[in-house]
């Protein structure tokens, strides 16, 4: 892999555990900030040459001596709000710039929701995000209207992500019961986008136990069998993201990918209030049965990445599949449970009245209008009866049942089943951190590799929303080994 297009330091062994108390993210329920302090160890490898100068087929790429230092370990992304909630979220709009968002517009909504009286909330971050995405729109239809198909196409991604971003915090508005027609909106827009790509998305329907899991075949130009990746959603990203985070991506290295909507995730939980299931085998198996029978899949070669939450159910699935020929953790998860503070875990151990009365009369009473908000979007995706409360603009209140439904998912007994070659990753600034480390030790002998994506590279925090596109090399490489390129 040749990675000398920019100063990198991530390395394939651990790193140490993190310090200090866990940092509020995106799609994790976590309080306070993140410090991580970053060791190689001494039987670390790297895929990076130690000369100045890397080879690139027949070119030569020269490096320069910075002149200043990197940036030290801790250092924080970009501020756009005071409130980390509502900052985090919005990186992953203006990390996808040029793939499906644009820094003015974005900068353009935060500059609105910041002059809102009293300032940035989740309401004028809502409207702000709706707005823009609506004044795209209407460029969008002009741009069809005219002809204009990769203005109209472009455009419309962009709208698709805006109302990503109002769907993200719609249940901290005056209006959560609006969730589905917000998901709707998005959806739509990255519909008409789809059929615009040249080639153009293809919309499929996979049988799954007497229904259908909605997906988008995105083809590679050309024409015969190719290597297909499988990208697996967490808990609340949606299409409009996995087009940055894997699906160009893949297009541009020859592969096919298929953009997977389960239950818990999109339509199914916005639409169906299909809740998430832990045997995500169930869900993968009938999709892999589906590629393989495909005349443009070479069966051979389909690999499958779980992007966030995704790292826990991708690594379920391997346990059971074996026709994968190679699976991603992104970033690796043994226990989701885990992801949530002390107090929180604390009480869920009980009887149901006793956990339920904790929950509600200290945990929820004790709540900020903040975390009050995290609770609602963290919880939603457990059970129908979660989100049916959520869109009523309550916090869920049976904590008993919530708590026991998600330590279901914990897959630390079915890591040493896994014999597909294995990637995990981990990011600077992540509560989650220390759990890549331990699925890496429970893989067993199969052949597998950590990566950690850094401060100094620009790719801190969950996901790194502000490198997508180093993320996408560094999973992509590592992926051409077992693929082909």
């Amino acid at each position: 892999m040749h990675q000398s297009h920019r100063p990198d330091t991530t390395t394939d062994a651990p790193a140490s555990a993190e310090s200090g108390t866990a940092r509020l993210s995106r799609r994790h329920l976590v309080a306070g900030a993140a410090s991580l302090s970053v060791a190689a160890l001494a039987a670390c490898t790297t895929d990076e040459s130690s000369s100045t100068t890397t080879p690139l087929g027949p070119y030569t790429v020269d490096t320069l001596a910075p002149t200043v230092a990197p940036p030290a370990a801790g250092a924080g992304g970009l501020q756009l709000f005071s409130d980390p909630a509502l900052n985090f979220q919005i990186l992953f709009a203006l990390g996808g710039a040029g793939l499906n968002a644009e820094v003015g517009e974005v900068v353009t909504a935060v500059n609105q929701a910041n002059a809102a009286p009293g300032g940035a909330t989740f309401q004028s971050v809502y409207d702000a995000f709706i707005a823009m995405g609506n004044q795209v729109a209407s460029w969008a239809d002009e741009a069809v209207r005219n002809g204009n198909r990769v203005t109209a196409r472009s455009q419309l991604m962009r709208v698709a992500q805006y109302y990503n971003q109002a769907l993200f915090f719609v249940l901290g508005t005056s209006t959560p019961n609006a969730e589905e027609a917000v998901f709707q909106k998005m959806d739509a827009a990255f519909t008409k986008a789809a059929t615009l790509m040249d080639p153009p998305l293809e919309q499929v329907q996979i049988p799954y136990e007497g229904q259908t899991l909605p997906a988008w075949f995105v083809r590679a130009p050309g024409s015969g069998r190719r290597p297909t990746v499988i990208l697996n959603n967490g808990s609340d990203a949606q299409n409009v993201d996995l087009w940055a985070y894997g699906a160009q991506a893949a297009q541009e290295r020859g592969y096919h990918s298929l953009i997977l909507t389960g239950p818990g995730q999109g339509e199914l939980l916005f639409v169906r209030q299909e809740p998430f299931r832990p045997d995500w085998e169930q869900v993968i198996t009938p999709v892999v049965d589906y590629l393989a029978e495909r005349s443009d899949v070479d069966a051979s070669k389909i690999a499958l990445t779980g992007w966030s939450f995704g790292g826990a159910l991708v690594a379920r699935a391997a346990a059971f599949e074996p026709r994968l020929a190679a699976v991603v953790a992104d970033p690796g998860i043994e226990d989701p449970f885990l992801e949530f503070p002390p107090i929180v875990q604390d009480s869920a151990e009980g009887d149901e009245q006793t956990v339920n009365t904790t929950w509600n009369d200290v945990i929820v009473k004790g709540s900020t209008p903040e975390q009050t908000f995290e609770l609602k979007k963290r919880l939603e995706i457990w059970t129908r009866e979660a989100l049916q409360q959520v869109r009523a603009g309550q916090v869920p209140s049976d904590w008993y049942a919530i708590s026991r439904r998600m330590q279901e998912f914990t897959v630390t007994d079915l890591l040493g089943r896994i014999t597909v070659p294995f990637l995990v990753t981990r990011y600077d600034g992540d509560a989650l951190n220390p759990q890549a480390q331990q699925v890496l030790d429970g893989l067993g002998s199969t052949e597998k590799q950590l990566r950690t994506f850094t401060y100094g590279q620009g790719a801190q925090l969950h996901d790194a929303p502000m490198a997508p596109q180093y993320r996408n090399e560094v999973v992509f490489d590592w992926l051409g080994t077992h693929l082909g390129t």
